[in-house]
Formats: C-alpha cells, structure tokens, sequence
C-alpha cells in the first residue's frame, strides 16, 4: 500500500513538473515615446578589474509620442555613467529628469541594462511622476532602447516601450 501511495505522489509531482515547463507567453510592448538626448563630453570616473566607469552630462532633449507631438522635455543636470567592459559590453546607469508638457509636472527616470558602448542598449527604466496625464507609468513595466548614429557619441534615440 505505501508503494502505490508513493508511486502516485511521484506521477502527481512529474505531471506537476511538466506542466511547470510549459513556457509563459512573450510580453508584448507598444511604444510610448521616442526622444533624441543631446551628451556632453564623455569622461572617466574610474577602473577596476570589470571595467572602465564612464560619465556623459546629458545637456539636453525631448521626447514625442508615436504621433511626434512633444510631450516632454529633458532637464538639464541628468546623466548617463556606466561600466565599459574589456570585452567591449556596457553596462549604463542613466538618471533622467523630465518636464511633461501637457502639465509641467517634473518625472524622473532611472535606467539600467546592458549593451554596447555609443552602439545600442536595452535597459529596464524605473519611471516616477505626479502628473494626473502620465502616473500610470510609475507601475508599469518598461523599457528603453538607446541607439547612437555611428561615429556619433554626442546624440542619442531612446525609445520607451511599455508592456501591454
């Protein structure tokens, strides 16, 4: 009797097991906003054994919605730094400050991800904003695309996707 007992707890836990295997479906994202962030000079803060930290002012930008409208506009003092690995990955912080123009209430943006140094990153972005048209994004998952023009390090394209 104890072995059909133990017998069929194992099959419950291998069927169990195997519809845990079943893999979720993809998210889906729509794009919220794109922007174009002007960098100032890129420095270097430090180094150690994983890499190079970097820093780069961002002076300047906007961002629109899918339509091109504007709706906000970057502050000055933000900044993107990040570690800059031998292996030529990067890895950025960026702190972004916003003016919404639908309301001129402030957002502040915090990213983190990974890519290529002045190539491309994907980075998860932690949004924060008091403004009644855009506080919906402070618990929404997102994300952000950051592309370079070669040759370029001193503009940026960020793309903000958000999940659906």
């Amino acid at each position: 009797m104890r072995t059909l007992a133990y017998l069929s707890s194992l099959a419950t836990f291998f069927v169990v097991a195997a519809q845990a295997l079943i893999p979720a479906t993809p998210p889906q994202f729509e794009t919220l906003f794109v922007g174009a962030l002007e960098l100032g000079d890129v420095g270097t803060i430090s180094n150690s054994t994983f890499g190079t930290r970097v820093y780069a002012p961002i002076s300047g930008g906007n961002f629109t919605d899918p339509s091109g409208k504007l709706v906000a506009t970057v502050l000055p003092g933000s900044a993107d730094t990040g570690i800059a690995n031998a292996a030529g990955f990067f890895f950025p912080q960026v702190v972004l400050n916003l003016r919404w123009e639908v309301d001129q209430k402030l957002a502040y943006l915090r990213a983190e991800g990974v890519g290529k140094l002045f190539e491309s990153d994907l980075n998860y972005l932690h949004l924060e904003t008091d403004s009644e048209t855009y506080s919906a994004l402070n618990s929404r998952f997102l994300l952000v695309n950051v592309s370079f023009t070669e040759g370029d390090p001193t503009h940026s394209v960020v793309t903000i996707f958000g999940a659906v």
